[in-house]
């Protein structure tokens, strides 16, 4: 099975903001390349912040001369396609990598996705927190925390980590294991990432909306 450890890194708060991308691509257990690329984001969604520039150190300047995401992604989209993406807090990077072909009127790759926060919630539930360098910290494994490079092989590891862990041979075995059913991405629709409890409360929340609507129309005259 491919993995594709993904991080993305944005100027602001908008997530087609993206100013630098990492990648990392695991075929089975094995390390196949890692890479990491400066992006110029539209101007349409707004300046650099300071606040994001304090944690990536990514500054307009450095991007200036940087290729725009179409430009990058025909280097990511060949290793993406049909492979299982790998993001610390995937909400977010998905977010990033689906909003942003969206903006470029590009088509959404098909692929699935599994969160590596929600792993390592399920792997390691004694650690004292589950962000990236808390979790990195504890398994040994290397990180220059927010530089996209570094963040997305850290990813990467985490999960390789957790399939040694659990005795999974790949991450759908782990999913079963841990309770989770993996997102997937697709041009005709995404499904989240959750776990089982999530999912629960989900169903619970849709038929409690299915009971008011029904409710609303018999009330109805």
């Amino acid at each position: 099975m491919k993995y594709v450890a993904l991080d993305f890194e944005t100027a602001n708060s908008s997530p087609c903001s993206a100013c630098s991308v990492g990648v990392s691509v695991f075929e089975d257990r094995e390390l196949l390349h890692s890479d990491v690329y400066l992006i110029r984001p539209p101007k349409a969604f707004g300046a650099f912040h300071w606040f994001n520039i304090k944690v990536h150190g990514i500054t307009p300047a450095m991007v200036k001369n940087s290729p725009a995401f179409p430009e990058i992604w025909p280097l990511l989209q060949p290793d993406i396609e049909d492979s299982v993406l790998v993001c610390h807090n995937a909400m977010f990077d998905t977010a990033v990598l689906c909003k942003t072909l969206t903006h470029y009127g590009l088509d959404l790759p098909r692929c699935r996705y599994v969160c590596t926060v929600k792993v390592s919630q399920k792997v390691w539930p004694a650690l004292q927190n589950h962000k990236l360098d808390t979790v990195s910290s504890a398994l040994a494994i290397p990180l220059n925390h927010h530089e996209a490079g570094s963040d997305a092989l850290a990813c990467g590891m985490i999960l390789q980590e957790a399939l040694k862990q659990t005795d999974s041979v790949d991450a759908d075995v782990l999913a079963d294991k841990i309770g989770m059913r993996l997102g997937k991405i697709a041009p005709e629709g995404c499904i989240s990432c959750s776990t089982a409890q999530e999912i629960a409360r989900q169903k619970e929340r849709a038929a409690q909306k299915r009971t008011y609507t029904s409710r609303r129309i018999q009330k109805q005259p």
